[in-house]
C-alpha cells in the first residue's frame, strides 16, 4: 500500500501525463501541484515509485510516465469521477428524448455520443441474439432447395438466415415447420434452444424428417450477422499522440477492420449489469489490443443483459471522464431500450 504522498505524486503524474502525453519531471509536480515539498522530495517518491512498478522512465528522459501497474492503482484508489456538465447532460437528454423507433438507431445515437464526449473510439455490440427470448419462426421459399429463415424474438430483434432444404420442399411444408416451432418454442431463451428441448417433434413431423433436420441445424447454428458492431470516433485516435505514427495507425485499421477480434474483444469482458469495467494495457488478454485501454459495460433490457459497448482508447485516457460518460450512456441506452421493447 502507497503512503499518501505517493499516492499524491502518482496523481499528479498520472493527470499530468494525460493532459501532456509528455513525460513528467518533479519540477513540473511541484509547481503546478503544490503539494507543500521540494523537487527533491518529489524526485525520490518518484524513483520509489519506480522502483515499486508504478511508473516507468521512457528512453533517458529525467520525467515518469505511469505504468500499467500505476494506471490500475489511479483507476481503483486514486480517480474522482467527472460527471458531465449539466449542459451535457442536457444535450445527452435531449438526443435519447428523440422519438427513435429503431434498436440499430439507438445504439448509434450512443455510439456518436461516446465517442465525442470521450475523444475515443466507441464500440458497441448489437443486441446477443443468445440472451433473447424466442417469438416466432418464419420459413419463406425463395426457390427450389432454397428458403429464407425469419427468427424473431420477443425484444423485436429479427435475423434472416439462408437454409439449404430438400429441393421437393413447398412452401406449405415449410410454413408447417415453423407453425410446430413457433409452438414449441415460444417464450424459451434463445440459448436453451436444442435438439434435446425439441426431441419429441421428429414424432410429430415425422414425413418431414430431412426438412426437418435442416431447419434445426440452421436454426441451432449461432449466426456472426447476429451480433452486429458500431463503431464511431475512428478519427478521435488518430488526434491522439500515440498513434500519429504510421505504422500504429494501421494496427487501428486492421484492428477494426476484423469484426470477428472486435466480437472477441467484447465478449471476453467480464462486465455484469450497472458495473463498469477498466482493462489497461497489458491486462488485455488479446495482444493486438495491449497498447489500448477499454472502459466497458453492458447494457441491458427490462433488467437481462443483452449487449456491450465500451470505449477503447490509449492507456493515457481520461479515465474519470470516460467511465462516468461510459456509465452515463450504459444507463441511458438501458432505459431507451426498455421503454420502445420492455
Amino acid at each position: 500500500m502507497l503512503d499518501a504522498r505517493k499516492r499524491q505524486v502518482l496523481r499528479a503524474i498520472v493527470q499530468d501525463y494525460v493532459i501532456t502525453a509528455e513525460p513528467v519531471g518533479s519540477r513540473t509536480v511541484a509547481r503546478r501541484y503544490g503539494l507543500g515539498v521540494s523537487p527533491a522530495t518529489i524526485r525520490n517518491e518518484m524513483a520509489d515509485l519506480e522502483e515499486l512498478g508504478y511508473l516507468e522512465q521512457p528512453h533517458t528522459s529525467a520525467g515518469r510516465i505511469p505504468s500499467t501497474k500505476g494506471y490500475r492503482f489511479y483507476v481503483d484508489e486514486l480517480m474522482d469521477l467527472e460527471p458531465p456538465t449539466a449542459a451535457e447532460m442536457e444535450r445527452i437528454r435531449r438526443l435519447f428524448a428523440q422519438q427513435i423507433r429503431e434498436v440499430d438507431a439507438v445504439l448509434r445515437q450512443a455510439a456518436r455520443i461516446l465517442s465525442e464526449a470521450t475523444d475515443c473510439l466507441a464500440v458497441i455490440q448489437g443486441p446477443m441474439f443468445s440472451q433473447s427470448i424466442f417469438r416466432a419462426l418464419q420459413m419463406i421459399l425463395l426457390r427450389p432447395g432454397r428458403a429464407l429463415m425469419v427468427l424473431v424474438t420477443d425484444e423485436g430483434l429479427v435475423s434472416h438466415r439462408l437454409v439449404e432444404v430438400p429441393p421437393e420442399t413447398r412452401a406449405e411444408d415449410l410454413e408447417r415447420i415453423a407453425a410446430v416451432l413457433t409452438d414449441r418454442l415460444a417464450g424459451m431463451p434463445i440459448e436453451r434452444v436444442s435438439r434435446r428441448a425439441i426431441g419429441d417433434l421428429q414424432v410429430e413431423l415425422a414425413g418431414y424428417r430431412a426438412l426437418l433436420d435442416a431447419t434445426l441445424e440452421r436454426l441451432l447454428t449461432p449466426d456472426v450477422d447476429d451480433e452486429r458492431v458500431l463503431v464511431d470516433g475512428t478519427t478521435n485516435l488518430f488526434r491522439q499522440p500515440e498513434f500519429r505514427e504510421i505504422e500504429r495507425a494501421h494496427a487501428v485499421i486492421r484492428l477494426l477492420g476484423e469484426q470477428q477480434l472486435v466480437r472477441d474483444l467484447l465478449n471476453g469482458l467480464d462486465t455484469g449489469s450497472g458495473r463498469v469495467r477498466v482493462v489497461i494495457g497489458e491486462e488485455n488478454p488479446l495482444a493486438q489490443m495491449q497498447e489500448f485501454s477499454v472502459v466497458s459495460a453492458t447494457y441491458t433490457l427490462d433488467g437481462r443483459e443483452i449487449g456491450r459497448l465500451a470505449v477503447v482508447g490509449p492507456t493515457r485516457m481520461n479515465y474519470p471522464r470516460v467511465v462516468s460518460m461510459v456509465d452515463l450512456v450504459t444507463q441511458m441506452v438501458s432505459d431507451v431500450l426498455t421503454r420502445m421493447l420492455g
